[in-house]
């Protein structure tokens, strides 16, 4: 470390250049604050030569470019101030429009404008100047956040496996993804509200519920592209996806009819949004001449919906007599299924002969229990067409909203 002579009587007052300001400073102050910038790059940089100018108050580092990314050494006069493109665009030997490009990262689906080696030499200036672009300011330049809002209330197998999906669809477009979760506090519906409607992302796809009302999905929607899923949405400045639940049912319970099951039973979820599946289920088993007293509908209690409590749900319908507990049971969810047959395990009821089991939703765990689970619902490939859409409105906001079918068919597997 070279230190040059201060241009004035360094006993009495040091002059301060463009490291940290313009005036007059005492000495002690100079000394110090240049000894902490010293302790700090030899702590993180103990093999980076520099050089240090008592009297202006900069740090001059010398920050070799590995030339065989193409880039020449050069000296970068690192002051108190941060990095900036330029600076980076002067050590890579670029402008500062291709800084601004690497920086704000590649998007797939754009004309790419710097090589790779081009990019790399960029990386590598950032790097070394310890450059970081700031996101406040690509927000505000570009309008646009990169970002898409998942929202749900409640998070199950099923979801995830849902946001795992949209995760991967949204990386191949350059985004990322934050959740938000609603209908745990009065507030929480609210604040997500208020978030997306004032730009916190570029998209929301909501997993709708009876709390959250078609007026407030339209009020989003009115601000970026949103979809929403359930059956009792209509589009009106949101795109809606369906999945024909009460049709899916519908065969499924026929199903069980063709295999004779006589004493079929739905173990229904505690929430009013679901109710149409076991209006489906009992109604077509009456349409084929079962009395209501051979249909049973096991409602759990609000809140409950876990796989402790669906089981003991279940383990209360098949702890009688075989001639009248249920021969059959379609669960409003692949984790209460699975729960179902935990519970017939326990009681020595085997599964399929004695007890048919059906799910909903087609999550991996159903196909991991023996036998394999039979259910309903779709493989989560199939959402990719309704994202692209979302992702696609990002560019086109000015599209017609409409309703959007994934709907779901009977997956047999081994429990019926």
């Amino acid at each position: 470390m070279g230190i040059s002579s201060p241009s004035r009587n360094p006993d009495t007052e040091a002059t301060t250049g463009g490291g940290y300001g313009a005036g007059r400073l005492p000495k002690g102050i100079v000394m110090t604050w240049l000894l902490c910038r010293i302790l700090v790059m030899r702590i993180t940089k103990p093999d980076q030569p520099y050089d240090v100018n008592w009297s202006t108050g900069v740090i001059s580092v010398t920050i070799t470019v590995d030339a065989a990314t193409g880039g020449t050494p050069l000296t970068q006069q690192r002051t108190s101030r941060p990095s900036t493109q330029a600076d980076v665009a002067r050590l890579a030997g670029v402008s500062v429009a291709t800084v601004s490009y690497v920086a704000n990262g590649r998007r797939p689906d754009r004309k790419i404008a710097a090589t790779p080696e081009v990019a790399e030499r960029v990386r590598e200036a950032m790097r070394q100047l310890d450059y970081s672009p700031r996101r406040a300011g690509r927000v505000l330049a570009r309008n646009r956040t990169d970002l898409v809002a998942v929202v749900a209330s409640t998070f199950n197998p099923w979801s995830l496996d849902l946001i795992t999906e949209i995760e991967e669809a949204a990386a191949e477009r350059g985004l990322g993804l934050i959740i938000l979760r609603y209908g745990h506090t009065g507030e929480a519906i609210d604040r997500v509200e208020s978030l997306l409607v004032d730009g916190l992302a570029d998209a929301a796809l909501i997993l709708g519920s009876s709390g959250f009302s078609a007026a407030r999905a339209h009020r989003i929607g009115s601000r970026i592209p949103t979809l929403i899923t359930g059956e009792w949405y209509r589009p009106r400045r949101f795109d809606v996806m369906v999945q024909h639940e009460a049709e899916a049912v519908r065969t499924a319970a026929e199903y069980l009819i063709r295999h004779k099951v006589r004493r079929p039973a739905f173990l229904a979820e505690p929430v009013d949004q679901s109710r149409h599946r076991s209006v489906a289920f009992a109604t077509t088993f009456r349409q084929h001449g079962f009395p209501d007293s051979a249909i049973t509908i096991a409602d759990q209690p609000p809140g409950l919906s876990g796989f402790l409590e669906s089981r003991s749900r279940a383990t209360e319908l098949l702890d009688q007599p075989r001639s009248r507990r249920p021969d059959a049971i379609l669960a409003h969810s692949d984790r209460a299924a699975i729960s179902a047959a935990w519970a017939a395990m326990q009681l020595g009821i085997r599964v399929p002969d004695e007890l048919k089991i059906i799910g909903i939703g087609n999550i991996v765990e159903g196909t991991e229990i023996n036998p394999a689970l039979t259910t309903i619902g779709t493989d989560t490939s199939a959402y990719r067409p309704m994202l692209h859409r979302l992702f696609d409105r990002i560019d086109t906001p000015d599209q017609p909203t409409r309703t959007i079918a994934v709907p779901w068919r009977l997956i047999i597997r081994g429990t019926a």
